[in-house]
């Protein structure tokens, strides 16, 4: 176990004593417990073997035998003694964005109400404005966040959806009645949340697959119409399985991959050279046409291979049948790491283990951008620890041959409420790159907020702009800001914007990123990493910017060392001596 699963703990200890009307003391002792242990970067089981026991700030000895309890059983009695006088259904209630333990209590008290539903009948029934601190405003929100989590039930994440797709790729492998598997649908093509999956199967038994999916333990509800097998995924995700013979696995494999306005759009140039391309497969003059692969299913509508990423019927089959098809950018396009925090902050790595990692994925440089002071409840750098963190680079630095690896001093800095940034210019300056990121305020007006980005962008010290919306997929829609504006100021001030590799973000969604590259803004594709286990996100960003169309040479990061930095220098605003 380690020290942030210690944390998590601790923090739904916080919340149950919250709902339970336990004194704001003891509960929020929890809290500094938590974000401590979180952000401590210790190895506990280490610290719990030593003689004197761990000494962390912010967590006391009264919570010392708890601790240890965690981290030898998994789990604290206390918290599954409060788990055990909970209605379930005030959890579901916390989901609500906005609503913390205590409003809920105080709903729960009041009104009665222990479920979803209950809190949505008393919200439509208008009794929840008239509760002590909360009103007709409050309300409204509250409505506004039940039907947000109405619309992400039965939704998972594309991290979630490559899980459980790349385990069942290599279940449906295995079966003595498939040939060949492949995963389809939004999957395959990319996307940023899911209700279902799909797979294309090459088998001449359709029935014999039908029988073979009752050995595999996640799936459930299994049922076959034709060709067509239908079933649930741990109960909760649907899933769908095409069955086709080998000639038309490709075809079928095609057409389950793209979106139906790009399927109608590629069928027509198909028609026009006498081919009929169906569900089932491809045809010509009523017999099936075999395909060696689905290049040949392009070559045959005259058309350039059109990725699967860009299968969504805009204008790609347009662009490929004119030849105007660009080479996507690749995972190994990418030589630089942006947007990594150490354990300056909330990290869980330090910078000597993160470059070793960094180093050992084939990457040439890395930018550390640990958060700013106002990111308290990150442990935010001041002036004083960020010039220390920058001892520490240097000193990694000489370690290590500047032409195969460098590390850069960077910040992920906050863009303050009036858009003023979180360190002074002249501290700004002495860093190599700056990361500049909302994380507060996000109920600003729509034009407050694009104000306040565009005012930060006009900084000659920032760099690159972070999560430029602040959406948490699923969870969090993200403040209202004008991205065509901040789009356009990024472009004035010669800016980057990321395209946040988090499957909880992937910010810059891929249809802004899309729009930015037109008015000429390069993405940084970046793992805004905390864990080592977070630069495995990269592929997340890549498929996402593929799907905007992006290429190696528009990517900020795959450019090399020098490219990168020249590209700063020109957007402070220096001036670039060629050969210098």
């Amino acid at each position: 176990m380690t020290a942030r699963d210690v944390a998590k703990v601790l923090y739904d200890i916080e919340t149950y004593l919250g709902l339970h009307g336990e004194n704001d003391f003891k509960s929020s002792a929890y809290g500094r417990a938590a974000r401590a242990m979180e952000t401590s970067g210790i190895d506990i089981a280490a610290a719990m073997e030593s003689p004197g026991g761990f000494a962390i700030p912010g967590v006391g000895k009264a919570l010392a035998s708890e601790i240890r309890e965690i981290v030898e059983s998994g789990t604290s009695s206390q918290l599954e003694e409060l788990r055990g006088a909970t209605p379930p259904g005030l959890i579901d209630i916390l989901k609500i964005r906005g609503l913390g333990a205590k409003k809920v209590r105080a709903i729960h008290l009041q009104l009665g109400v222990d479920t979803l539903r209950g809190l949505e009948e008393a919200v439509r029934e208008n009794r929840v404005a008239s509760l002590p601190g909360f009103g007709a405003k409050s309300q409204a929100k509250i409505l506004e966040g039940i039907e947000e989590l109405k619309k992400s039930s039965g939704k998972f994440r594309i991290n979630t959806a490559t899980e459980y797709g790349e385990h069942l790729l290599s279940e449906l492998e295995r079966l003595s009645s498939t040939v060949r598997v492949a995963i389809a649908g939004r999957l395959r093509r990319g996307a940023e949340e899911f209700d279902s999956l799909s797979f294309v199967v090459e088998s001449d038994d359709p029935a014999a697959v039908e029988r073979d999916l009752a050995g595999i333990e996640i799936l459930g509800e299994i049922a076959r119409d034709g060709r067509t097998i239908r079933g649930l995924i741990d109960g909760s995700y649907s899933l769908r399985i095409d069955v086709t013979p080998a000639a038309h696995y490709h075809a079928v494999l095609h057409q389950r991959t793209g979106a139906s306005d790009y399927a109608f759009m590629i069928s027509i140039p198909l028609a026009d050279r006498g081919y009929d391309l169906r569900e089932d497969g491809l045809f010509r003059d009523g017999e099936p046409v075999a395909l060696e692969s689905e290049d040949d299913l392009f070559r045959l509508a005259g058309a350039a291979v059109i990725p699967p990423e860009l299968r969504e019927g805009i204008d790609e089959v347009r662009r490929a049948l004119d030849g105007d098809m660009p080479r996507l950018l690749e995972p190994d396009d990418i030589q630089g790491m942006l947007h990594v925090h150490s354990t300056w902050s909330d990290g869980r790595s330090g910078i000597a283990e993160i470059v070793e990692h960094v180093r050992g994925l084939g990457y040439r440089y890395l930018l550390i951008t640990d958060h700013s002071k106002s990111a308290f409840y990150a442990n935010g750098l001041d002036e004083r620890r960020l010039e220390a963190q920058g001892r520490e680079i240097d000193a990694i630095n000489e370690g290590l041959d500047p032409a195969e690896f460098r590390v850069l001093k960077g910040i992920e800095c906050d863009i303050l409420g009036d858009g003023t940034l979180d360190f002074s210019d002249d501290v700004l300056a002495t860093l190599d790159a700056v990361v500049a990121s909302v994380h507060s305020q996000f109920t600003l007006s729509g034009e407050a907020q694009t104000e306040r980005i565009c005012r930060a962008l006009a900084n000659p010290y920032v760099t690159i702009l972070g999560h430029s919306t602040g959406r948490l997929i699923l969870k969090r829609k993200g403040y209202d800001v004008d991205l065509k504006h901040v789009i356009q100021a990024a472009a004035e001030h010669g800016k980057s914007i990321e395209l946040n590799c988090n499957p909880y973000r992937l910010d810059l969604n891929w249809r802004m990123a899309r729009y930015a590259l037109r008015k000429g803004v390069p993405i940084a594709i970046n793992p805004d990493a905390h864990t080592l286990a977070d630069f495995a996100n990269m592929r997340y960003g890549v498929m996402m910017g593929r799907k905007a169309w992006l290429t190696r040479e528009r990517t900020l990061n795959a450019l090399s060392l020098d490219g990168f930095l020249e590209f700063v220098r020109k957007s402070r605003g220096e001036k670039i001596v060629e050969g210098a």
